[in-house]
């Protein structure tokens, strides 16, 4: 099931809900109870370069002495 972000028209809250894709029942703000809800689109960001390097790439080691 994916993650929806939500925004409540009645009272501004942004929420997230896990639901199916196909669920077409309204879905309730968690502050206000309201269903005038909608989805919001939502920005994924991958970062290849930062991904490489916290996945246990190797940099240069600096080793003592001098």
């Amino acid at each position: 099931m994916p993650i929806f972000e939500f925004k409540c028209e009645s009272c501004g809250k942004e929420f997230e809900r896990l639901i199916f894709a196909s669920d077409t029942d309204p879905v309730p703000c968690p502050v206000c109870g309201s269903e005038k809800t909608r989805k919001v689109l939502s920005v994924f960001s991958s970062n290849p370069v930062e991904r490489q390097a916290s996945a246990g790439s190797c940099g240069t080691r600096h080793t003592g002495g001098g």
